[in-house]
């Protein structure tokens, strides 16, 4: 189930790469998170890399984005787009997951 466009969202991107290909990696998903957030006033995007496993030669990395007002069909547009653009075989498979907040229906008691 995805969240609409105006239930405020988090999207969790993870995948492993190379590690041979981390510095072109971290610039060039750097590069694309400034232009998405150019693209997209009010994106939150941040690159973490998983810090509790042993594989540093394979690590797991994961963009995570944000947005107040939801994220829309063109953000995602436009994240498909920028990933597609990456050059083959930087990253391993995304694997996404999308998160909302719990809200309590209107008048419901706490």
């Amino acid at each position: 189930m995805r969240p609409q466009a105006d239930t405020p969202a988090s999207l969790f991107i993870y995948f492993r790469l190379t590690g041979s290909r981390a510095t072109e990696a971290l610039q060039r998903l750097g590069a694309m998170q400034a232009d998405l957030r150019a693209r997209h006033p009010g994106l939150t995007a941040r690159l973490l890399a998983r810090t509790d496993s042993q594989d540093s030669t394979e690590p797991t990395w994961m963009e995570v984005y944000e947005h107040a007002h939801g994220l829309s069909e063109a953000f995602l547009a436009d994240l498909r787009a920028a990933v597609q653009a990456l050059p083959a075989g930087l990253i391993g498979p995304r694997h996404t997951e999308s998160f909302a907040e719990f809200r309590l229906p209107t008048g419901h008691a706490t």
